[in-house]
């Protein structure tokens, strides 16, 4: 194999590791849903470099359809996987109307007006609008974070680059536009094919192909890692039984929240399930963690995206509302008081009731968040000792319990 050919063989090997690279990501971090299509799309890309430069399939018409139909399923994955990763659902339909096209011009291109050079800007031109759309869509995505402007720059120098190269490159590649004149001519297609690859087109687009792709994994694996810390930081803030922040989830949002003015005034509820020391020892550990599992998915429906809810420790849970005042609060805190009464609990016995002390607290101004957990607190202790299942309020006592022994 000559020395050229050698090095052409370099493009093909590194997509070829990198793909192995994402599939062994992939089957590591399975729940990364997005990174099958960054190996499909490197494995993609190393075919159809593979399929010109040994010409499989033989003839010109068939192996540019073939490697020009594999390169543009390389991009499609790649751009999908990306937009996958920031939830762009809906962009499937759009890259792959862009694909159709890149793929007609290049069939009427190819056999109904024969032009290599309109098949080059073809599919130069048309890669390079499915990375520009999905640097735009990047760009428009909410919560963007360092590692996601990095994509969107990654994405964006390489979408204008494919138009930047391909310009630039043809016009020092005069003998271009005198193959098809040659084909036309019954010249050799090796000898076609040999004029091609010597071509400065040919020759810068197979390097900057290798260095851009390079940089494109590069920002892709790093995009993979933050999201693997982010997960680790975020079930370091989960409470896993109740799937509701924990202590240290709570407090670092809640002082988020607090810190945003816009979300005054604000409350505390701050509740403690009654009696379930004698959940524990009477039906066992396993069934107060279903029980636990139940009330954690009773707050989760009843609060709002902006509110901060958390199993704050044992049987003890919270939640900051924001822009509630206190008595807001209070019609919140009673209606889960009833909401939890009437709750089913199967894994007790029939009719068991499990009931829970409430503790209602607006924020003052200037108030830190300790303070105002403290006085939530005191009044959950409070409403404990004024006979349990109720709201208490920095007024007094707000709703009673409903006649009736709590079993929980």
């Amino acid at each position: 194999m000559s020395e050229g050919r050698l090095y052409l063989l370099a493009g093909p090997a590194v997509s070829l590791v990198v793909a192995c690279v994402f599939l062994l990501v992939w089957l590591h971090h399975r729940k990364r849903s997005y990174v099958p299509f960054f190996a499909v799309a490197f494995c993609a890309y190393a075919m159809a470099a593979l399929s010109q430069l040994f010409q499989i399939p033989a003839g010109v018409g068939l192996n540019t359809m073939v490697s020009g139909l594999v390169y543009t399923f390389g991009i499609f994955c790649l751009v999908q996987g990306v937009l996958a990763r920031f939830g762009k659902a809906g962009a499937a339909p759009v890259l792959a109307a862009v694909s159709v096209a890149i793929l007609g011009l290049l069939y009427y291109f190819m056999y109904v007006d024969r032009s290599l050079v309109a098949r080059i800007y073809v599919q130069n031109f048309g890669y390079g609008v499915m990375f520009l759309f999905a640097a735009v869509e990047i760009f428009g995505a909410s919560g963007r974070r360092t590692v996601d402007r990095i994509l969107f720059w990654v994405f964006l120098l390489f979408g204008l680059h494919f138009f930047v190269r391909t310009v630039l490159t043809l016009s020092i590649s005069p003998d271009l536009f005198a193959l098809d004149r040659m084909r036309t001519e019954g010249a050799d297609a090796r000898t076609i094919g040999l004029l091609f690859r010597r071509s400065p087109f040919w020759q810068v687009l197979n390097f900057s192909l290798l260095v851009s792709g390079l940089l494109v994994a590069l920002a892709l694996l790093g995009a993979i890692a933050v999201d693997a810390m982010d997960e680790l930081e975020r079930q370091g803030r989960i409470d896993p039984l109740t799937g509701l922040a924990n202590r240290r989830g709570f407090d670092d949002l809640a002082q988020e929240l607090i810190a945003d003015k816009t979300s005054h005034p604000q409350s505390l509820v701050y509740f403690d399930i009654d009696r379930f020391k004698g959940i524990n020892d009477g039906f066992g550990h396993a069934t107060g963690d279903l029980v636990l599992a139940t009330v954690g998915g009773l707050v989760a429906r009843v609060v709002m995206p902006r509110d901060v809810a958390a199993r704050r420790g044992g049987e003890e849970f919270v939640v900051l509302l924001a822009s509630t005042s206190a008595r807001s609060a209070f019609h919140f805190a009673e209606r889960m008081r009833a909401e939890l009464r009437r709750t089913s609990f199967p894994m007790l016995p029939p009719g068991a009731v499990v009931t829970a002390s409430f503790g209602v607290a607006e924020r003052r101004p200037d108030e830190d968040l300790a303070d105002l957990l403290h006085r939530a607190d005191q009044l959950v202790y409070a409403a404990k000792h004024a006979g349990r299942d109720l709201v208490l309020t920095d007024d007094g006592v707000l709703a009673v319990p409903v006649v009736g022994q709590g079993a929980g």
